[in-house]
C-alpha cells in the first residue's frame, strides 16, 4: 500500500511516501533517502529483494537513491536476496543502523563478501547514518563549482 504523508522537517514541507508489506516497509524520509525496516524474525527471499528495489525506484522517481536500513530487528536474508541487494544499480549508498553485535557482523559480511555496487557503512546511531547519506546525496547531486 502506497500513500503520501506531509510532515515538517528543518523548516521544509516534504511530501513523504510509505510502502508497507507483510515483510518490510519503505519510507521516503527525505529526497533521495529511503528508510527500510523489516518485520522482526522475517525470512527475506530474492523476490522480496526485487520488490524492495522496485518500490525504492518508484519512490525515487526512477533516479538514484540511498537506503537507511534499520537493522535493529533480527531475521534471515537469503544468499540470493543479499546478492540482489548488492547489485542494485540506482542505489548510491546504504547505511545499516544497528546496535546488535550479531547484526553488525552480518552487515560487515554483506559489505565484504557480497561487495555492494554502492557505498555501504554500518552505524550505531541513526542520526549519524542520515548525516552520512545526506553528504553522499549532496556530493552526487550538486556538481562541484570551479
Amino acid at each position: 500500500m502506497l500513500r503520501g504523508i506531509i510532515y515538517l522537517q528543518e523548516q521544509l514541507l516534504i511530501s513523504a511516501m510509505i510502502f508497507d508489506s507483510k515483510k518490510f516497509s519503505l519510507q521516503l524520509i527525505e529526497p533521495k533517502i529511503i528508510k527500510l525496516s523489516v518485520v522482526d524474525g522475517i525470512e527475506l527471499e530474492q523476490q522480496d529483494a526485487k520488490d524492495m528495489i522496485a518500490e525504492a525506484l518508484e519512490m525515487s522517481g526512477g533516479s538514484e537513491y540511498t537506503i537507511l536500513f534499520d537493522a535493529t530487528k533480527s531475521g534471515n536474508i537469503s544468499y540470493e536476496a543479499r546478492e540482489e541487494f548488492a547489485k542494485s544499480k540506482k542505489r548510491i549508498a546504504v547505511a545499516i543502523v544497528t546496535n546488535s553485535l550479531a547484526n553488525k557482523l552480518l552487515g560487515n559480511f554483506f559489505i565484504n563478501f557480497h561487495k555492494p555496487s554502492s557505498s555501504a557503512r554500518i552505524f550505531s546511531d541513526e542520526k549519524m547514518a542520515v548525516d552520512w547519506l545526506r553528504e553522499l546525496v549532496k556530493e552526487k547531486i550538486i556538481p562541484p563549482t570551479n
